[in-house]
């Protein structure tokens, strides 16, 4: 043995030679983390982009949907009118006054712009509007594809502007066939673009989100891009058109526009037996935005946790000591209980923990809270003692089963068993509990309880809305279902078949009036009145419009006026104003059938911090009971349960809205028999 070495000598290098050997396996652990890190970083925001796509084309099929539902209600109501118009036209030729149809409501104007009868030659004979003389439309195109035969059937053109009406307007025609066969003309009715693009204006599609009615043409009918409209623009490069050619009626597709080269995710879909496309499209940038920023925050945490790792592997790579990396271990385990402890405490549901021998071991303030535990101490309670007092606590209809039958739903295969219960004490609530076993040295199972009386209650509305609202459109829908069917499986007189016709054009009136009453009242509750346009506004000149307009029913006098002569100023959406004003008075003469006096009422109330307008309507009508007044105002409620009273029972829920977006205050006294009066109020 040389001398100057002893036997111990080598250990120090064997030391130094483990650690180089460890050294390298712990940095290759380093990065196979940070791999992992940045593999599952990227396949999160790979998911969240599909997320965000999945759900814009969702909601992109649910829109198209709408529109496609807006646009054949509005064809078919369209095609009706044609129809009728057809065949009296073939009865009495050109006796047939279009302009009496009209105001007597057969013809919708606010609708349909004009409706007229183009002769054999192409002449505009006839028409709901004054014309100055018979124009010359035999070059258009919506009266040349009929010239032929009668297979065309109904026809949409593509956007014109009118030589009768002098607007743009969309043309529907249908051929006029002579009894022998002969063309005797075309029937056409004329709507306005705007119809469409105001329909779609509430649709809420961005600054760059498209909504649009195409023909199979390419050509569309109705263009709205943001607050911009535009008709006749030529798309007939866009792929849904070679979809809808290969038989693929609705789809989805991304692709830049052709005209005016913005990225969208569009969704279409095929109008049934109309040659038409209603399609729906958001930006990509814009739709994509929430997706960016999470993948951002995603990259950023990446990149944070790449840092960490390193930091953390430079660290170890300096320890030299194990009492150093045990006290490093130590501190990371109390970090993480304190952690735990302090989300136990902040947690809005509430914990209780058992100790292996199944006794309470923790219990959470938000558990204490929930059961108004106050002085009594749970500490030690076994699991039976603890089951019977919370069972003592809860209301009978839904008790607390047990902990032992949580158990044995778990033993079932079901790890994270849960059951409903309710508290007896008010208010009630309505708490899910939970039951999660452990396999850890001290904790043989947690219980957790979370408040889901919000969301109990939030479900029992809904449920009740749905079943409501099904039940008001079912009973239109079953009359124009029956005549309908009536109509198609039997000869018919042709004054039954009006009668019939009649029925089914006023059923689908009601059912047009419902969903259009649910359309205003989700666009008010969804916007909160975002969508208001507030102005100044006289009430004297606004009520005494109104009432100049309103129709009363026959044999009942216009409502009576009591105003001040000093011009009321407020600040008010004058349409929505106007609307509420509308559903009482119609309110105040259908619920008075025995008739009496309908007066409207204006004053001002200056006892408040400021002063306020009032506006009363009152009329001596069949009244209510306290509790059907207390009700008026809920979807679909109507005080007269019978039938006998039209109407969809949404017209005072949709008053209460307005006059809540107006900063006003709805109040409602009335007497069985002796009438009611409705007042809101508005800030002067």
């Amino acid at each position: 043995m040389p001398v100057g070495t002893t036997a111990n000598s080598p250990a120090p290098d064997l030391a130094l030679v483990s650690q180089r050997r460890v050294a390298p396996l712990i940095w290759l652990a380093a990065a196979v983390l940070i791999l992992l890190t940045w593999w599952h970083v990227l396949t999160l925001v790979e998911q969240s982009r599909q997320r965000e796509l999945a759900a814009a084309e969702k909601d992109l099929g649910n829109l198209t949907r709408l529109t496609q539902e807006h646009a054949i209600r509005t064809l078919r109501s369209a095609d009706q009118v044609i129809r009728f118009v057809q065949s009296r036209y073939l009865e009495i030729g050109e006796r047939l006054d279009l302009k009496a149809l009209t105001a007597n409501g057969v013809i919708d104007s606010e609708i349909f712009n004009q409706v007229g009868i183009i002769d054999a030659k192409g002449i505009y004979v006839l028409s709901n509007l004054p014309i100055a003389s018979r124009l010359d439309l035999s070059d258009r195109e919506h009266f040349k594809v009929h010239v032929a035969s009668d297979a065309v059937g109904l026809f949409v053109s593509q956007p014109v502007l009118g030589r009768a009406s002098g607007k743009w307007s969309i043309q529907m025609t249908r051929r006029i066939t002579r009894p022998n066969g002969d063309f005797g003309g075309v029937v056409v009715i004329s709507i306005n673009p705007d119809y469409f693009s105001g329909f779609y204006s509430a649709l809420n599609m961005g600054p760059k989100g498209l909504t649009a009615l195409y023909g199979v043409d390419g050509v569309a009918r109705v263009r709205k891009i943001g607050a911009q409209e535009a008709y006749g623009n030529k798309a007939t490069d866009a792929a849904m058109f070679g979809h809808i050619q290969r038989g693929q009626l609705t789809g989805s597709y991304t692709q830049q526009s052709v005209v005016d080269g913005v990225q969208r995710l569009y969704y279409y879909r095929k109008v049934p037996q109309y040659d038409l496309v209603v399609v729906a499209g958001l930006e990509t940038q814009d739709l994509l935005a929430n997706h960016r920023q999470a993948r951002n925050a995603l990259l950023l945490q990446a990149g944070l946790m790449t840092l960490l790792v390193l930091v953390i592997m430079r660290y170890l790579h300096r320890m030299r000591l194990e009492m150093a990396a045990r006290q490093h271990a130590q501190l990371l385990v109390e970090d993480r209980t304190q952690q735990l402890s302090a989300i136990f405490t902040m947690s809005p549901d509430g914990f209780v923990s058992f100790d292996p021998q199944r006794c309470v071991k923790y219990v959470s303030p938000a558990f204490a809270e929930m059961t108004a535990l106050a002085a009594e101490q749970l500490d030690g309670y076994n699991e039976q003692d603890f089951s019977n007092w919370l069972a003592r606590r809860c209301d009978s209809a839904m008790p607390f089963a047990g902990i032992a039958a949580l158990r044995a739903k778990v033993m079932d295969g079901k790890p994270d068993a849960r059951e409903l219960i309710q508290m007896a004490r008010e208010p009630k609530r309505m708490l899910q509990v939970g039951l999660r076993s452990s396999e850890s040295s001290t904790v043989s199972q947690i219980l957790y309880f979370r408040d889901v009386t919000h969301e109990f209650e939030v479900d029992q509305m809904k449920s009740e809305f749905v079943a409501t609202a099904a039940h008001e459109l079912r009973t239109p829908m079953q009359s124009i279902m029956g005549f309908s069917e009536i109509l198609l499986s039997h000869e018919i007189e042709p004054s039954t078949q009006k009668e019939l016709l009649t029925i089914i054009h006023h059923e689908s009136g009601q059912l047009a009036k419902i969903l259009d009453e649910l359309l205003d009242l989700s666009r008010i509750e969804a916007r909160r009145g975002r969508d208001f346009r507030f102005t100044d506004v006289c009430l004297q000149d606004l009520t005494a419009d109104l009432v100049k307009a309103f129709m009363p029913p026959a044999g009942r006098a216009a409502p009576e006026l009591l105003m001040q002569k000093m011009p009321l100023h407020v600040m008010a959406d004058a349409g929505k104003l106007r609307q509420a004003l509308l559903n009482v008075l119609s309110n105040a003469y259908k619920y008075s059938p025995d008739g009496g006096p309908v007066v409207l009422q204006i004053e001002t109330d200056e006892t408040g911090a400021a002063p306020r307008a009032w506006i009363h309507i009152t009329d001596q009508g069949i009244g209510m009971t306290p509790q059907q007044r207390d009700r008026v105002c809920e979807r679909f409620y109507r005080a007269d349960a019978s039938g006998k009273v039209p109407g969809s029972g949404l017209g005072m829920r949709i008053v209460k809205e307005i006059c809540e977006m107006h900063g006003g205050e709805l109040t409602i006294s009335s007497s069985l028999g002796l009438g009611t009066r409705v007042s809101f109020s508005i800030p002067c």
